[in-house]
């Protein structure tokens, strides 16, 4: 069983710098994600922008046709004035050429504005295409720098995998699944020494028949509170437990001649609470 033991504690080490290289591997991405998110909403207001530049250029050159046929109505208007004879047909183009002078110039003021949005737009999408262009190049850097460490990463983990999987070899592969979940959950220590009566994983206070079974040794035990996997190490607090044992043992020889049946050895949870005040 020790030798079981020491495979665990070494495992132990494997799977816990397995886990980390596993979890760096997986936040490598995120920083060229970000990146690659910023990078979108530059192209979605690049778009957007764009979107509103064709509208706005139709509108120039729907401006400019009204204005053109607002001028040539004027102009035509002006040229029948000269063939005019009646006053009341003098009255009713004059008021058409006023008409269309007002026209043109309201359509005039309009193009003007127009076009002047229009410029600041261009000048908004050759901003975000200057944007768009060094956060592209950024991506792209970020990519390579991501594939190059993912890479290097990759090859130490397929290093640790092997190492796992040579000290897993012999160990039962349920065991092995169960420390596996043990280690990823408890901090990288899945495997602990009981001092006394006391995990030192979880410093919790042990059953007495519960650690007259993790130092008998005869098949791995877990940690009922923290799940971890026990063996028996001596403490400050052994010689203590020890004559208890020793005690023990001198009852199950005795009860052995005598015929009883004993507890092989081991101490009661009597004596175990007497420990508890050590």
């Amino acid at each position: 069983m020790k030798e079981i033991y020491n495979t665990l504690s070494q495992l132990q080490d494997v799977l816990a710098r397995m886990f980390e290289i596993e979890d760096k591997i997986k936040e490598i991405p995120k920083a060229l994600a970000d990146k690659e998110a910023v990078l979108q909403k530059t192209k979605i207001t690049y778009l957007e922008l764009h979107d509103k530049s064709e509208k706005v250029k139709e509108e120039l050159k729907n401006l400019r046709i009204r204005l053109d046929e607002a001028g040539v109505k004027r102009e035509t208007s002006e040229k029948m004035m000269e063939t005019i004879t009646q006053a009341r047909e003098f009255e009713t183009l004059q008021k058409e050429i006023e008409d269309a002078k007002n026209a043109e110039q309201t359509l005039r003021k309009s193009l003007i504005a127009k076009e002047k949005f229009y410029d600041e737009l261009n000048m908004k999408l050759s901003v975000q295409e200057e944007i768009m262009a060094q956060q592209t190049q950024e991506v792209e850097e970020e990519t390579a720098v991501k594939d190059a460490l993912i890479a290097e990463n990759q090859a130490i983990l397929d290093e640790i995998v092997a190492k796992k999987n040579e000290l897993a070899k012999d160990l039962d592969p349920n065991l092995v699944f169960k420390f596996e979940r043990i280690i990823r959950n408890k901090g990288g220590v899945g495997i602990v020494p009981v001092h006394s009566i006391v995990c030192e994983g979880c410093h919790m206070t042990l059953p007495a028949q519960f650690v007259n079974d993790v130092r008998r040794e005869d098949e791995i035990k877990f940690c009922p509170y923290c799940s971890r996997v026990l063996y028996y190490e001596e403490s400050e607090d052994s010689d203590h437990l020890d004559a208890l044992f020793d005690a023990s043992d001198d009852v199950e020889d005795g009860d052995e001649e005598g015929g009883d049946d004993s507890d092989g050895g081991f101490i009661s949870d009597d004596e175990f609470s007497n420990l508890d005040t050590l």
